[in-house]
């Protein structure tokens, strides 16, 4: 009976030893990327029939393999950062040098929060926001980027853009765009095109969709009536 007694008290320690060593499982998603290719979208004043003049400009970066195909797909593996609604002032239609900051206001240096904007029963991202694709589709996923600063600088060729976010879930994420060569598309003189947005759905998370940018009642009714 004593010796039936000392094998159980043996398992039941090496069980306690056993849950004591387990650590929660937590998937690691890459905080300081370096993103290797991008390009910036120049808008104007495109929300100046609500009484903002300030210009509107985004930004789009890759890391690693991901690219998005010429059907909106987004392919390869790493992250995909959008910022739109950059305000800038009226004067200016490239970035100026100087630290922009995640806030939901128009004023110049600021960037619009992510979220989720639902329209006719449809949920589309807006904002400031980050897709990790990964290797193990499981851990792909969107987060809004709700806080921090970009900082903008120049240094001969070089157009920089050092990041530091702060992610819905509370968590960071910096990382550094840099390149000799920043592209910037023009749809301020030509009639806007939808802008694109990454639509969400059940069969493919990352298809990139066109709609027409509702987010501009959104922001009029949101501002107006201050």
């Amino acid at each position: 009976m004593q010796k039936q007694f000392y094998v159980y008290f043996l398992c039941f320690m090496l069980l306690l030893q056993a849950c004591e060593r387990r650590e929660v499982f937590e998937y690691e998603y890459e905080k300081n990327p370096q993103y290797s290719r991008g390009y910036a979208e120049f808008w104007g004043s495109q929300y100046a029939h609500y009484g903002f003049d300030n210009h509107v400009l985004s930004l789009r970066a890759f890391t690693d393999s991901l690219t998005l195909t010429k059907d909106g797909y987004l392919t390869g593996f790493g992250q995909y950062l959008v910022l739109n609604d950059i305000f800038v002032s009226s004067s200016d239609t490239i970035f100026p040098a100087g630290i922009y900051e995640i806030a939901d206001t128009v004023d110049v240096f600021k960037i619009a929060p992510g979220e989720l904007y639902e329209d006719e029963g449809v949920k589309y991202d807006v904002g400031a926001y980050i897709y990790y694709v990964e290797k193990n589709e499981s851990f792909s996923i969107r987060k809004f980027i709700v806080a921090g600063t970009m900082e903008v600088s120049f240094t001969d060729s070089i157009s920089r853009f050092d990041c530091n976010f702060i992610l819905d879930d509370k968590s960071e994420l910096k990382g550094r765009f840099e390149t000799n060569e920043l592209i910037i598309y023009d749809y301020s003189v030509v009639p806007k095109p939808d802008k694109q947005k990454v639509k969400l759905n059940q069969t493919n998370p990352f298809v990139v969709k066109q709609f027409v940018n509702k987010q501009y009642y959104k922001r009029k009714s949101k501002y107006t009536s201050q």
